[in-house]
């Protein structure tokens, strides 16, 4: 009966929106008779529903996560449930997260069930979100801006064959820079496909850039922000 209470807050405060961990360990602590192992034990079946996680790629050079092949702290929201300050890898060439279960074995987690996570990378918090509902757009992107238009980031990884001692593979970066525009996407990998993407505002954005003097780098999307912002205004 307890644990059935318990289900079904977590279900009423899911319906209600997103919710942090804390929130609803709170709440279920008001039950009586409950006790804290089972609080953990109902939060564990939430965060780690996944499958063991098995290297696949010891014979290539390089790796298949993100930057290093390494735990970052994180923050990350499973079915609206907000878990903080834990530990995550992300698997771009196969665009998966990864936990850590108490040191003991790795959960690859289930990508339907995870809404976005943020990676706390060196002095970087690069954000994460797990796009759905896009025959075009899917998976874990990283949210650069959000406005009327959006920029992303999509970090990934090819496997270049033999290039290591005409022997062995290697990892490579093999990012994407996608703008969603008026319910369009549009890869802008360079400067003529940006003024593509905005081509209804195409004369006042080349303008605006020359004006302002930004320095655009698409190795770095972040410069493009101010550009985003800006066509964003002169949509009304």
């Amino acid at each position: 009966m307890i644990r059935l209470r318990i289900f079904l807050i977590v279900m009423l405060m899911l319906a209600l929106g997103t919710v942090r961990a804390a929130d609803i360990t709170a709440a279920k602590n008001k039950l009586p008779g409950l006790a804290i192992e089972k609080d953990t034990a109902l939060l564990n079946q939430i965060y780690y529903n996944g499958k063991v996680w098995i290297g696949l790629y010891y014979n290539v050079y390089g790796t298949e996560f993100i930057i290093e092949d390494k735990w970052y702290m994180a923050d990350i929201t499973i079915n609206g449930i907000r878990f903080d300050s834990v530990e995550l890898k992300y698997d771009i060439y196969n665009d998966e997260v990864l936990a850590n279960y108490y040191d003991k074995k790795i959960i690859v987690l289930n990508n339907e069930n995870i809404d976005s996570f943020k990676l706390y990378i060196e002095n970087r918090e690069l954000f994460f979100v797990n796009l759905r509902g896009n025959d075009e757009l899917k998976g874990h992107h990283e949210l650069i801006y959000e406005g009327d238009s959006k920029l992303y980031r999509k970090w990934k990884k090819k496997r270049a064959q033999f290039v290591i001692e005409a022997r062995y593979d290697e990892f490579q970066p093999d990012n994407d820079i996608i703008a969603y525009i008026n319910n369009n996407i549009y890869p802008v990998k360079n400067r003529k496909r940006l003024l593509k993407a905005m081509d209804d505002k195409k004369s006042e954005i080349k303008s605006y850039i020359r004006q302002e003097k930004i320095n655009i780098d698409f190795s770095n999307p972040e410069t493009l922000i101010p550009v985003f912002r800006y066509y964003d205004t002169l949509r009304y």
